[in-house]
C-alpha cells in the first residue's frame, strides 16, 4: 500500500514520515511538507491507495478536496476547517494569537518554535531545529490565519482529533461534523491518532 501524506506546520517531513512507519510499517509513506502547492507536489509523487493529512496538511486536502483522485481514500488527522477560535469551527487559536506567532518567528525562530511546539503536545527535542522548512512557516500561518471552510467531509473521507489537543477542539469538531472520531486521551501529537488510522485499516 502506497500512503500519501501532507504533514503539519513546522512538523519536518522525515520526522513525520518516521512516526507514520511505526504505525503502518507495511506501507509505503509519502510525505510532503506544509508549503504553497502542496497538494499538487503530492499528487505529482502518486497514485496512492489511501491520501491522508495532519493538521495543516489537513486543511490544505479540505481546501482542494476537488483536486484528489476520485474514488481514492482520504484521512485527515487533527483536521482544520478553521484553525481561528473567532469561527467556532474547532480552532482554538485567536488570529491575534496567529500574528504574534509569525511577529516572534521574524525575532526569534527557536524560541518561537520551540513554545509552539510545548504548548501544542508535540513536545521539543524530538528532531533538530534545522531540520523545519522555516522559509515556508509565514506562509503556513497565513493560511491559518485566513482561510476557512465549511466543517464537513467530503463523501468518503474520515478523521480523526484527540480528546486533549491543545489546538483544536474534538468535541466542537464532533458536533459540526458527526463522522469525526475523537481518539480519548490524545492530544494535537500524531502518535495516537496514526494508531486510531492504523487500527481501523486493520
Amino acid at each position: 500500500m502506497r500512503i500519501g501524506w501532507i504533514s503539519g506546520w513546522a512538523v519536518p517531513e522525515s520526522w513525520f514520515a518516521g512516526q507514520a512507519r511505526g504505525a503502518l510499517p507495511a506501507a509505503e509513506h509519502v510525505v510532503v511538507g506544509t508549503r504553497a502547492g502542496a497538494v499538487e507536489a503530492l499528487l505529482r509523487r502518486g497514485p496512492f491507495d489511501r491520501v491522508c493529512g495532519y493538521s495543516l496538511g489537513s486543511h490544505l486536502l479540505l481546501s482542494q478536496a476537488s483536486a484528489l483522485p476520485p474514488g481514492c481514500p482520504v484521512s485527515l488527522l487533527a483536521p482544520i476547517w478553521s484553525f481561528c477560535s473567532e469561527e467556532d469551527r474547532g480552532g482554538k487559536i485567536s488570529r491575534t494569537q496567529i500574528r504574534l506567532l509569525a511577529r516572534w518567528l521574524r525575532t526569534d525562530l527557536a524560541a518561537a518554535l520551540l513554545d509552539f511546539y510545548s504548548r501544542s503536545g508535540l513536545g521539543h527535542g524530538a528532531w533538530s531545529l534545522e531540520s523545519v522548512a522555516a522559509e515556508d512557516l509565514p506562509w503556513g500561518l497565513e493560511v491559518l490565519a485566513a482561510s476557512s471552510m465549511e466543517p464537513r467531509l467530503p463523501k468518503g473521507w474520515s478523521a480523526w482529533c484527540g480528546s486533549d489537543d491543545a489546538l483544536i477542539d474534538a468535541n466542537r469538531l464532533r458536533d459540526l461534523e458527526p463522522r469525526v472520531k475523537i481518539v480519548s486521551g490524545v492530544t494535537h501529537h500524531p502518535a495516537g491518532l496514526l494508531r486510531a488510522l492504523a487500527e481501523e485499516m486493520r
